[in-house]
Order: C-alpha cells, then structure tokens, then sequence
C-alpha cells in the first residue's frame, strides 16, 4: 500500500496537467497523462486507500472534465463548499464538471480507477457546436458538476481506454497508436453528450423526473440484500411503473434490476477484496440462500469465481 497525501495540501489539477511526478503530488495515486492535442488531455487514474481518506482540492485547469469511474471496490465522494452538496462517486457513471479555480475536497476509501477527457473550453464549443454553451450554463448553475451519465457503449469505451492505459503503464511496448488514444477520447465526449441527449429525451417534466428517479435509485440500492418491488419502487418515487422502467434506461443506461444487481455484486467484490468474511457469509447479506447461485451472478458480473478473487487478494 502506498503512503496516503497529506490531507492538508490542496492538489492543483494543472500539476499533472503539466506532467508533474504524479507520485511528487498524490503518493496515493497513479496517474497516466497523455495530451491528446493542444488543449485536450487524456488522465488515467488509479487510487488505493485502505482507510478513508480525504484531501483538499484546486481545480485551476481550465478544463472541462469528462470523468467516468470504470472500477470502484469502496466508496468515494466529491464536495464543494460553494454548491453545499456531496457527489457520490458510483462505479460505470460518469460525471461532467467545469469549475475554474474551484476549492472542494475528495473521499475516497477502497480502490478506484477512473480515465478522464479534459477538454479546454473553446475547443469543446468548437466540438459541440451551439450545445456547448447550453451545457456550460447547465454546468454554471449546477454547481459544476453533473452526475449520472451511464450507457453501456459509454462504460465500453471507458473500460477499454483505462485497460489499454493500464497496460501501457505496465508495459510501454504495449501502448497503442497516439490516434487510437485520440479517437477513443474524443468518442468518450461523443458518448457523453449522448448519454446527455438521451436524459433529455425522458417523458414531460424531465427536471422533476430526473430528481423523482434518483430518488428511486437511492431507495433501490439502500439495502442490496432485498430489491423492492417494481410497484414499491414506483409508488416510493412518486412515478408509474411505466416511467420508472423507461426513466432508469435513459438516465442510468440499464433497468431497475440491473442497476441493483451491478451495485450488489461490486459490493461483492469489495467485501472479498476485503478478506474478512467467509464466501458464503457474504453471500447471505446479499440476500442469497445458495450459495452457488452468488456465486453464478458473480462470475457473469465479474469474469471470476468468488472463491478465486478471494484467494488472489
């Protein structure tokens, strides 16, 4: 485990930016900075933290950050005193934030890898034409920050840049072409903004379903041994069943269950990471009666028997 920063220091983005030594900045942290022109630039980042952790931040890149969160084995969160929120950080979301000389500070404990696009502003408006001034007022009055972006082509490209970022950080004999890199960031923006579009295409008052949705969202994971039912959840949320099922496709880019069973089993793998309780105990607070069928869900899930990650911690 490597040594955690100190908490007190406030990390200036544009230090990695730069290309500082990211283990000079964050000893906690590594990084992987490739600039994918003049004014855009690729982060893969990686965070273990065996005990929660918090540092100050500085946000004085001048950018405008298209982060998603390919792997999360614990917890993390963002906040910012000016929008008086916490964002949790949720594992194959992605979020969207733009503030220029913002103070915050980050939470994390666990293991977290992220692969960012950071795109200087007037490049993005050169990218996105009249929507990019829509998206910057959204992101003005919302505290600089959007969360939520989900999509299953959206969390594919994701995965396969932080992997193939990864890799090349382990073997530079690996590393893809420069115009691979710079393809497969500027589709991550692409799949943002269209994850974006597709919220926008809720039914009615999208605002207010927007909010009833995320609601249902937290009463659906707050216990991930017993999912409610779909008509619980709906009446819970103040929405028909209807519109629920239809509102966690766009917004979240999987259905009610799925989204509950993608949160039960990453809670899975943190606790197996975590080596402290039995296969079977853990599946039992999950709410599983066999055993073998934990252990089924799993291995879809993840690619590996329980058992086997548990032996490999």
């Amino acid at each position: 485990m490597i040594k955690s920063p100190d908490p007190s220091a406030e990390i200036p983005v544009s230090r990695l930016i730069a290309g500082g030594d990211p283990a000079t900045a964050a000893p906690a942290w590594q990084v992987t900075l490739l600039r994918l022109q003049d004014g855009v630039e690729l982060v893969h980042w990686c965070g273990r933290f065996e005990r929660p952790t918090s540092f100050a931040l500085h946000d004085d890149s001048d950018r405008i950050h298209f982060s998603f969160t390919s792997r999360l084995d614990g917890a993390a969160r963002c906040s910012f005193p000016a929008d008086r929120r916490d964002h949790a950080i949720r594992a194959e979301t992605g979020c969207i934030s733009f503030g220029r000389g913002r103070h915050g500070s980050y939470h994390q404990q666990g293991m977290l890898e992220n692969v960012t696009v950071m795109v200087r502003p007037d490049i993005f408006a050169a990218w996105a034409g009249e929507g990019a001034c829509g998206l910057i007022g959204l992101l003005a009055t919302e505290g600089g920050f959007l969360a939520d972006h989900r999509g299953r082509e959206l969390t594919d490209t994701a995965r396969g840049l932080a992997r193939a970022l990864r890799l090349a950080g382990e073997m530079p004999s690996a590393a893809r072409h420069p115009l691979w890199y710079r393809a497969q960031g500027t589709a991550l923006v692409g799949l943002f903004l269209e994850a974006r579009r597709q919220e926008h295409l809720l039914p009615a008052a999208a605002p207010a379903d927007r909010a009833r949705l995320r609601r249902a969202r937290d009463i659906l994971l707050a216990d991930l041994s017993c999912a409610p039912s779909l008509a619980d959840l709906a009446r819970t949320a103040g929405l028909s069943v209807t519109r629920l099922e239809r509102g966690f496709h766009a917004l979240f880019g999987t259905s009610v269950y799925g989204l509950f069973q993608q949160e039960r089993m990453a809670e899975a793998r943190r606790r197996l990471l975590d080596g402290e309780v039995s296969v079977t105990r853990i599946a039992a607070d999950l709410g599983y009666t066999n055993t073998s069928h934990f252990a089924a869900a799993f291995r879809k899930q993840h690619g590996i028997n329980p058992s086997a990650l548990k032996r490999r911690r």
